[in-house]
């Protein structure tokens, strides 16, 4: 069963035009003209129960609309989804209780009264019994060292204390489904980490399902097995993250330590006839490009035994580069051709 089943999901808004000119401000306050402007655009794809993947796309792309309607926030203009189940906007109350939603730029805490009493209103409002309550915040807390932290004020914590608290808060009544946008925003590196790792332990212990968007794409690299893609409303990848890096990759680079000097042109005579690019950092260290469609070994087969190597470093393709190019490059069209005739299936438990 899909925990998230999206078909042909659609959402337009109206916008008031506006005249120019004194004449034509005067005519809007009478008359006024909308243009539609459509957000998402027909998208869909299932998620199945316990996957993490990642929802990715720049500003505007629609990942917010969509996030939106996913938790009954936005009322779609057409199409069908169910999350859990459930309709989102049609059985709101049963619903929420099955979900947790953490928005890295909004907090869903009391501002000004203490962590562990916005925890108590919180399970007020999802109606959890005591019982289970206690023993859900205790793994909780001890899971993200938090015991310091309950009796402060919410106003008093750091970004990364609060985003801690904000998870909490988010799975206290031990959802199945769990929205994160933006979860690590504005976070330090250690902070980062330490949310993406119970992020995976919440993952494989209670197999969650989670939707993650995010623009710091190591979230994505360290979460997630599948990622799908968004550019201006539509679904342009939808697919496994190695299998994004093999077709929009545009190679590989081997970084070398030598012990000796060694010249670039001597480097790039051990390689001749290949397809590679050699470049040096001083004369003890050399990167050479390698494309896809060549094997690593072979290049290492030639330069290996010919030159005093004391260290060698394969560096894999990044996914934020690859992004990066396809909207950069305008390759936004050809990746939603080349994904028109994918199967949309998860990619099961990471």
């Amino acid at each position: 069963m899909a925990a998230i089943d999206v078909r042909d999901l659609r959402k337009t808004f109206k916008v008031q035009k506006n005249r120019g000119g004194l004449k034509g401000a005067f005519v809007d306050l009478f008359k006024r003209e909308y243009s539609e402007v459509a957000a998402v655009k027909d998208i869909s794809f299932q998620i199945p129960e316990g996957e993490i993947c990642g929802y990715i796309g720049e500003n505007g792309a629609g990942k917010s609309t969509t996030i939106k309607m996913l938790t009954g926030i936005l009322v779609p203009t057409s199409g069908h989804l169910t999350v859990g189940g459930y309709v989102p906007y049609e059985e709101r109350e049963k619903f929420v209780r099955n979900i947790g939603v953490v928005f890295g730029q909004r907090s869903q805490l009391w501002w000004d009264i203490g962590v562990v009493e916005s925890f108590e209103l919180l399970r007020k409002v999802y109606r959890v019994d005591e019982a289970d309550y206690k023993k859900r915040l205790d793994e909780l807390v001890e899971r993200l060292e938090l015991q310091d932290l309950l009796n402060r004020p919410v106003r008093k914590l750091s970004l990364g204390q609060r985003m801690r608290c904000e998870l909490v808060a988010a799975l206290l009544h031990n959802p199945s489904i769990v929205f994160l946008d933006e979860p690590t925003i504005g976070l330090d590196i250690v902070v980062k980490s330490e949310i993406r790792s119970f992020l995976k332990d919440m993952n494989r212990e209670h197999g969650t399902t989670i939707l993650l968007t995010t623009h710091d794409l190591q979230d994505i690299e360290a979460l997630c097995s599948r990622v799908i893609m968004l550019d201006d409303g539509s679904i342009i990848y939808d697919g496994g993250l190695e299998e994004l890096k093999q077709r929009w990759g545009t190679g590989r680079e081997v970084a070398f330590q030598f012990g000796t000097a060694t010249k670039l042109d001597r480097l790039e005579l051990l390689t001749e006839g290949m397809p590679v690019k050699w470049t040096a950092e001083n004369p003890l260290a050399a990167t050479v490009w390698i494309p896809l469609e060549l094997n690593v070994s072979d290049v290492l087969g030639r330069v290996v035994g010919q030159a005093d190597i004391t260290d060698i470093k394969i560096i894999e393709t990044n996914t934020d580069d690859i992004v990066r190019s396809i909207y950069q490059s305008g390759s936004a069209n050809k990746a939603e051709e080349a994904n028109a005739g994918l199967p949309r299936e998860g990619a099961g438990h990471v």
